[in-house]
């Protein structure tokens, strides 16, 4: 066996997609989208661009998947992503985890936004060596 080989995808039974939905706004940029197939899994999904036109323009997403795992314990994950990061909770994700993103999150509240004047990165676009 090669360490760190990547390991072959083996395809199992098809699974259908028994609902779905998408929902595009674009006007302001909102979304929703939604799929459940025929084994359980679900997700869902909807995003709404904060502080459109500043600085702070940011988009906010909020959704949730679940999912049989391997073990057969069904898995449900809950999330926000915003301007503070992806914030998980579920019962596959740790306890600790969930208190090291809590904390970061605090933190960057109490940090507050970075402001207009910091300056963008710009790419080297120089000759090859």
């Amino acid at each position: 066996q090669v360490p760190f080989a990547p390991r072959p995808v083996i395809p199992g039974a098809f699974v259908p997609i028994v609902s779905q939905n998408f929902d595009l706004n674009g006007v302001d940029g909102s979304y929703t989208f939604s799929y459940e197939s025929a084994d359980g899994s679900a997700r869902q999904e909807s995003g709404v661009v904060n502080a459109p036109g500043t600085p702070l323009e940011a988009q906010a997403v909020q959704g949730s998947y679940t999912y049989v795992g391997t073990d057969g314990v069904p898995v449900q994950v809950n999330y926000v992503a915003d301007e503070n990061g992806f914030q998980p909770v579920g019962n596959v994700v740790a306890p600790a985890i969930s208190r090291a993103v809590a904390a970061q999150v605090a933190q960057a509240r109490a940090e507050g936004p970075i402001l207009p004047g910091v300056p963008t990165p710009i790419p080297f676009r120089g000759r090859p060596f």
